[in-house]
């Protein structure tokens, strides 16, 4: 393996903000590098409240007796030399160098190479960070850069993170006044780029519409009819560029353009102006903003988020009522990084050009469509950097890096060195790694995996094409069902899962039937008030409630089945009761599609979901009526552990690594195994390395997972043995403590921890 360069920077980064002690910080820290650069010893030695003295904080290769105890003047030892001369220090057999200090204990005489680089920030020294090998080839000249980079990236993530306040309190006054040439957000779309700042105008909102009435109400509805016209002429005017940008028509737009053809938003608008008399664009206001409290009170952040579809929609309606044009980008003369407050995925299909190099939201969500377009575009993205809108001005020369979420406004000319360096080689790994990510996932010793996506939309399978998935593992089937006014008619039903099939192309689609209750709920639907709604009236017992809505659902899956390899899947079972209902049902859709002489997929594979733990107890009776199982970790996990992971107060309590948790996937994985049923994981520890690498040694071969989270798997699955993924789960399975297993498995791993 190469040394991995740009992944270390964005790790020291998510160390600070995962762990709250300072020297578990710093212990992680010098591990980390060591094992992704390959070096024998890494050290951090800081400098005292006294400003005299150097100490030991942290080492991965030294004694660890002689952390805190190891202290040295600033004039003493080669690290002293470090400082005094504030530039790095490269010796070759350093026990012959004049500065060389000896200190007992510590087992540093051993080595034949020393680099010492300084910590620093505003030059004002805060250590030193030290690296030695036990070959005297271990280090060459080149090294020298990459670590002068790794110690900037330090320095920066210490004081940034408010760390420095903890370790060294009178020190203070270092961040006291926030740098305007360092600004920090969340990295969301990775890369690094350099260019100029160009504003995208915040866009006008709702917030300027004022209640007002109409005498002709006839007169509104005519212009929002044409509004509604004039927003779908615009948006499918772009489709044609999503088709050469992601390969498929629509892709991206399809819940834009779904939204606009869904006669209930219009309706509701209509009725807003008939019954209250109101102006267009106050009744446009109110049906939006009811469709966004819904919105906001679903906990899944994909769910959530998806009101920003919706919010956008309705300010381009809400635009062309108000005779206002849509901001534009023209043709971009430089390269350029967009700084803006938020960006709608229509805007960013639009204004996509060689020249847009980065984009800087002030706000933004993960999950955002504009997010995951930009990371199927490849555009670097960092969202949420606090301030941006006031601390850059247009045509500012900045660093935007995606991996760590850092901007750098006026960079010094060694940093723009330093990350002139860092682009070249993200660009070398960034072939490297989509070569590994078109051969198939397959172990060292032959085991091969399958790598699946877990997609919403017909958008999602761009993203699904770009990582390298090579099934759907998971199409959930919620969002026609929860922007309508109404239950999808059959045949809205049958389009979408056909379009879906043959977007696949061939290759294998699991359709969840609805998953709603909990924190997704119909507005149509009249639900009960419950105290505890994740334990309530959701999923499939929704489904058998409300019999119509589920088969016609069930007819629209099989009928479009005949077009590709569909596999059916049913949510929160719990009961064999359950399954004998399901089918009976799916029994009689069948019966009746025969009836009507409608062409259908009769065999289609049958499969649940394993969320509840209850049907794990009686998973042997189970699977004599099902063809597959699909473990849902994400509530499995919830429920396992009686913790709601969207709790703040309790979330830190959701463990995929309780040892619970563990044993209990491989005991459903065992059962399947026996009864030579097909097993599968298709919640979020799929996407976390560690876990994958335990659900390989379990014999667990088909994984689905958020479509950028697939290349890091296949990546690992490449350079691991099955053989050793089950010894190291045998490990785990003696283990008492979930860090315990976690800290266990990142020593294992330490090549693929993020």
């Amino acid at each position: 393996m190469q040394r991995d360069d740009i992944r270390i920077l964005g790790e020291i980064s998510r160390l600070i903000t995962e762990y709250d002690d300072p020297d578990k910080i710093f212990a992680k820290m010098v591990r980390r590098i060591a094992q992704r650069l390959k070096v024998d010893v890494c050290s951090i030695y800081l400098i005292s409240d006294n400003n005299k003295q150097l100490t030991l904080r942290a080492t991965h290769g030294l004694n660890n007796s002689v952390i805190g105890q190891l202290k040295m003047d600033l004039d003493e030892g080669l690290s002293g030399l470090v400082i005094e001369q504030m530039k790095y220090v490269f010796a070759v057999n350093p026990k012959q160098h004049p500065r060389f200090k000896y200190c007992e204990e510590s087992g540093e005489e051993k080595y034949q190479t020393y680099l010492g680089l300084p910590l620093e920030y505003r030059n004002d020294p805060l250590g030193v960070l030290v690296v030695q090998t036990f070959n005297i080839d271990g280090l060459k000249s080149e090294d020298i850069n990459v670590f002068s980079t790794i110690a900037i990236q330090i320095s920066t993530a210490v004081v940034f993170s408010g760390l420095l306040d903890r370790i060294k309190p009178q020190k203070k006054e270092i961040t006291s006044t926030k740098p305007q040439q360092i600004l920090r957000g969340t990295a969301v779309s990775p890369g690094i780029v350099k260019g100029y700042v160009h504003y995208f105008g915040d866009k006008f909102g709702f917030d300027m519409v004022d209640f007002e009435r109409t005498d002709n109400v006839q007169n509104e509805i005519n212009r929002l009819d044409l509004a509604f016209s004039q927003v779908l002429l615009e948006i499918n005017n772009l489709s044609a560029r999503v088709q050469d940008i992601s390969g498929q028509k629509d892709a991206i737009v399809e819940a834009h353009i779904m939204l606009l053809n869904d006669p209930a938003l219009k309706q509701k608008v209509v009725l807003q102006i008939k019954e209250q008399n109101l102006r267009a664009t106050y009744a446009l206001k109110k049906v939006v903003e009811n469709y966004l409290d819904l919105f906001s009170q679903m906990s899944d952040a994909y769910l959530r988020e998806r009101a920003a579809d919706l919010e956008d929609i309705g300010r381009r309606i809400l635009g062309h009522l108000l005779g206002v044009k849509s901001s534009r980008v023209g043709t971009l003369s430089k390269d350029t990084v967009l700084i803006t407050s938020d960006l709608s995925p229509i805007d960013l299909v639009s204004m996509k050009q060689d020249r847009l190099k980065a984009i800087v939201l002030s706000k933004g969500g993960r999950t955002s469509h504009a997010v995951i377009l930009s990371k199927s575009f490849g555009i670097p993205m960092v969202i949420g950097v606090e301030g941006i809108l006031d601390a850059v001005k247009e045509d500012d020369y900045i660093i935007v890096d995606g991996h760590t979420g850092l901007v750098f406004k006026d960079p010094p000319q060694s940093i723009i060195e330093d990350y002139d360096r860092l682009i070249r080689i993200h660009e070398r790994q960034t072939l490297e790694r989509k070569d590994a990510s078109r051969a198939p996932a397959k172990t060292r010793d032959g085991f091969t995996v399958h790598t699946g996506a877990n997609i919403g939309m017909l958008a999602d399978i761009a993203m699904m094409e770009r990582h390298g998935g090579d099934h759907i593992g998971l199409f959930r089937t919620e969002f026609p069902f929860l922007i309508s006014k109404r239950s999808p008619s059959e045949e809205a039903q049958f389009d979408l899962y056909q379009s879906i099939i043959m977007g696949a192309q061939g290759r294998p689609v699991t359709i969840r039937t609805l998953d709603v209750g909990g924190d997704k709920f119909l507005s149509y639907l009249d639900y009960p008030k419950e105290d505890n709604p994740f334990l309530g009236w959701r999923s499939i017992r929704v489904s058998l409630e409300l019999k119509d809505i589920f088969k016609t659902q069930i007819r629209a899956i099989l009928r479009a089945a005949t077009t590709g390899d569909v596999r059916i899947l049913f949510p929160m079972v719990s009961s064999i009761g359950e399954i004998r209902q399901i089918i009976q049902m799916m029994d009689q859709v069948k019966q009746d599609l025969h009836d009507e002489k409608v062409d259908f997929k009769p065999n289609i594979p049958l499969g649940i979901m394993v969320e509840v733990p209850g049907i794990v107890r009686i998973l042997d009776r189970v699977l004599k009526y099902v063809d597959f199982i699909s473990i849902g970790t994400n509530d499995l996990i919830q429920y396992m552990l009686a913790v709601d992971r969207n709790n703040l107060k309790v979330s830190r309590l959701y463990d995929p690594f309780h040892p619970s948790v563990i044993e209990i996937i491989q005991d459903i994985a065992k059962q399947c195994q026996a009864a030579s049923k097909a097993v599968s994981i298709c919640g979020e520890s799929a996407a976390n390395v560690l876990c994958a690498y335990l659900f390989i040694g379990m014999g667990i071969d088909t994984l689905s997972m958020s479509p950028v989270s697939v290349p890091d798997v296949r990546n690992m699955i490449a350079e691991i043995n099955q053989k050793d993924a089950q010894l190291h789960l045998q490990e785990v399975l003696k283990m008492e403590d979930g860090s315990e297993i976690r800290e266990y498995l990142e020593t294992v791993l330490w090549e693929w921890v993020k």
